[in-house]
């Protein structure tokens, strides 16, 4: 299945509306970012894109503000300290999983670069493997910050009833920037193994889901003070885990 869409800026009230409608359906909350707050974001730095049908329906959408740069001092520098914080990224559910969010988070990096930015940051849960799948492997980001319990308690239908830790990756957009990372300059290799699927083990035990939480938290965040990088998932039929380098 395909459908014809294409990526602009939120250009009326409208769109930002639509956003709002979008949030409520995607995440299964009546509470969202209001289209005030969208508008302002986009008249002050930030970038607002979304995603639409020929007939104006949007499909998904990515929101980021200005913020600086809160990176570790070693490797690569951000330009004038500065980056973009990817606040929201959501594609409906009916069309999910047909590459609409990658080529919006790439329509981002692009608006960023002409900014005269390099860097894009967002959070993450680190026990979504699909979510990991996009941003290791498919856009190139790398992770060394793990935020407990980042939001709280979170009412949604994803996060409800258990802590919402994040990962927090950094995207490097230029390819100087990005092969600092390389993993062929790693001085050493660790894995820390995740569930292929987060929700439905929630669902079926939520008591192995928090322990899962749990167990990975204490090993991200060790590995992390330690030096390690995470750069890539790795997925077979039998295991999916995070691959970590020091480099």
């Amino acid at each position: 299945m395909s459908i014809s869409y294409h990526i602009r800026p939120f250009k009326d009230m409208s769109d930002h509306e639509q956003c709002e409608q979008a949030q409520s359906i995607i995440w299964n909350d009546p509470l969202y970012t209001p289209s005030n707050f969208t508008v302002t974001i986009q008249r002050h730095g930030g970038i607002v894109l979304g995603a639409f049908t020929p007939e104006g329906k949007m499909l998904g959408f990515v929101l980021s503000f200005l913020s600086p740069a809160h990176i570790p001092a070693n490797g690569p520098r951000a330009a004038q300290g500065l980056s973009q914080h990817s606040q929201m990224a959501g594609v409906m559910p009916e069309v999910q999983g047909m590459g609409i969010g990658e080529a919006l988070k790439k329509a981002q990096a692009e608006a960023t670069l002409a900014l005269g930015q390099n860097l894009m940051t967002w959070t993450y849960d680190p026990l979504e493997a699909r979510n990991a799948w996009l941003n290791l492997n498919k856009l190139g980001v790398i992770v060394r910050k793990y935020i407990p319990n980042c939001y709280g308690d979170m009412r949604d239908g994803l996060n409800r009833g258990l802590p919402s830790d994040r990962f927090e990756p950094e995207w490097w957009l230029t390819p100087e920037t990005r092969a600092y990372f390389n993993e062929a300059n790693a001085s050493a290799k660790m894995e820390i193994e995740i569930t292929p699927h987060f929700q439905a083990l929630k669902k079926a035990d939520r008591a192995a889901a928090l322990a899962l939480r749990l167990r990975t938290r204490d090993q991200f965040m060790q590995a992390f003070a330690d030096g390690y990088v995470a750069v890539r998932l790795e997925r077979t039929p039998h295991r999916t885990a995070y691959m970590l380098i020091k480099v």
